[in-house]
């Protein structure tokens, strides 16, 4: 199997984005894509909003006439991009009828013409893309039943065989799990009865993914949910066997690896046993991984704690992850032009080879370049906000992956400024490369005014762009093995006796998780 990713809710409202620059906005968002996911199922959003002539705000429900001239450019560009091998894309939709009684999902085809079906009730839905081969992912499930949360006495698992644990809106796992659900505050906090775990705990066998739902137009972006699918090629019809054998896990951000098995089964399979249960976890992470719980049933019932399991190695050649960030920068609320930022740099090993950089990326315009297997350029680039918050377009992160001498010397280069350090010295601690004295001429050249007049020298160091290079994790910080036994699956689930199920969550220290798919147990004697 091969380890693919993708975004399954880049999500696209014309209204939102702008109906005469819509397709410009849809074409970027692909191009760009295609640079750093294996696939794209774009997500048309067949609906509107208008206020009456109250004033009250409303969002409409159901087909629209206008809808289908939409729905014909988002199939002739899926279309178009579409590349086996290279780039899968797809046709899909956010299904607009009766979502709040019956719960979000979005739809997606194999096929390059099909039809563009909001009927109102769900199982009419589902009768009709069980007859197109096509699928559809029960989103933001956890939302109170009925007012937009998923009511899984309706679910066809054939037609829906993955779930959303996270989104923009935050986790749908369960009550009493991270991440809660407080980006959007007219939809209420999560609440029993719809959650992944809430269907979980029915017996249903549901698939775990992450999805953006709020790209903005920029599709797979950083720290909103993203999916990685285990699948033997890169085409539709790969992609379709491992959503329906729920061979998929969630992730929030940072591209976590994730293989998780039991007995002789993986991820998104059902076995039939009475006996031992051997688990195992095989995690590599992108910063230090903090702890792997392993849920059954709704409980952690197994935790791998890691968090300073891990020695810092002093001498030899060492693998190593190097984060290195940039976005920070004068704010309009201080006077200053707001707008983007490039930032130039290079990472330049004196011995050794950058096996691998990975991108946390949220907006569009970054590039990465390996110019020689010791080196590799990026251009990134970050916007200015007129706040003292740290937004999301802020910061822009390259985490690269280094083998090397631990005393050999590695230069950083950004926007011309240099820094010089050992992967020793990298290991021990972070650093930060300040930009005080282009502060103080934009200061000059901006105001008019001598710097050495200002009464408080914070407005330079506040006001000066800032990289970050974060303290390197050796490989034993960011990856693990682990195995758990017990001696028998126990009785089950109460709703379902004799059927048990586990999966994983994976915790890093900064912060970022992922989730497996369960596998299933079910007990012959006990069905």
């Amino acid at each position: 199997m091969n380890l693919y990713w993708g975004d399954m809710h880049a999500q696209f409202k014309p209204q939102w984005l702008g109906h005469d620059q819509w397709e410009q906005v849809l074409r970027r968002a692909f191009e760009s894509a295609r640079e750093y996911l294996d696939f794209l199922p774009i997500v048309y959003y067949p609906a509107y909003f208008y206020n009456t002539p109250e004033g009250l705000h409303v969002e409409s429900v159901g087909m629209k006439p206008e809808f289908e001239a939409e729905w014909q450019l988002i199939k002739r560009l899926a279309k178009e991009y579409h590349a086996a091998e290279r780039f899968v894309t797809c046709a899909g939709y956010e299904w607009t009828g009766d979502r709040e009684r019956w719960g979000d999902c979005n739809v997606f085809f194999l096929q390059d013409d099909p039809p563009l079906d909001l009927s109102m009730h769900i199982d009419d839905l589902y009768a009709h893309l069980r007859e197109l081969d096509a699928i559809a992912v029960t989103h933001h499930p956890g939302y109170r039943v009925g007012d937009r949360g998923k009511d899984w006495d309706h679910l066809d698992e054939e037609v829906s065989p993955l779930v959303e644990v996270f989104s923009v809106h935050g986790s749908s796992e369960g009550c009493n799990t991270p991440r809660p659900m407080v980006q959007n505050a007219q939809m209420g906090p999560r609440v029993t009865g719809g959650t992944v775990q809430d269907g979980l705990a029915r017996g249903l066998r549901l698939g775990i993914i992450a999805s953006g739902d709020n790209g903005g137009g920029f599709a797979g972006k950083w720290g909103i949910g993203l999916l990685g699918v285990w699948a033997e090629e890169l085409s539709r019809e790969g992609l379709w066997e491992a959503f329906r054998a729920r061979r998929t896990y969630g992730i929030t951000g940072d591209r976590i690896k994730l293989r998780f098995g039991l007995n002789e089964g993986f991820m998104g399979d059902v076995l039939q046993t009475a006996g031992p249960v051997k688990l195992w976890a095989e995690v590599e992470g992108t910063q230090a991984l903090d702890r792997i719980e392993v849920i059954k049933n709704n409980r952690v019932v197994f935790t791998h704690c890691h968090n300073g399991s891990w020695d810092v190695p002093t001498s030899g050649t060492v693998r190593a992850k190097l984060p290195i960030e940039v976005g920070w920068g004068p704010t309009t609320r201080h006077g200053f032009p707001g707008g983007e930022h490039v930032w130039e740099g290079r990472l330049k090993l004196s011995a050794g080879q950058i096996l691998a950089a990975e991108g946390c990326f949220t907006t569009h315009g970054q590039k990465l370049e390996q110019v020689s297997p010791s080196e590799y350029s990026f251009h990134l680039v970050t916007i200015l906000r007129g706040g003292g918050a740290v937004t999301d377009t802020s910061q822009q992160t390259v985490v690269f992956e280094v083998e090397a001498p631990v005393d050999a010397p590695i230069t950083l280069t950004v926007d011309g400024r240099q820094q010089t350090f050992t992967l020793a010295e990298a290991l021990r601690r972070s650093e930060l490369i300040v930009f005080e004295e282009e502060a103080r001429d934009l200061v000059r050249s901006h105001f008019g005014i001598d710097p050495d007049t200002v009464e408080n020298p914070d407005a330079f160091y506040h006001n000066a762009y800032k990289v970050k290079r974060h303290a390197a994790i050796p490989q034993a910080g960011y990856t693990v093995r682990a195995e758990w036994q017990e001696e028998s699956p126990g009785p089950g689930l109460e709703a379902c006796p004799g059927r048990s199920f586990y999966y994983l969550r994976v915790s890093q220290l900064n912060g970022q998780l992922a989730w497996s798919s369960p596998i299933w147990i079910d007990q012959p004697d006990k069905q």
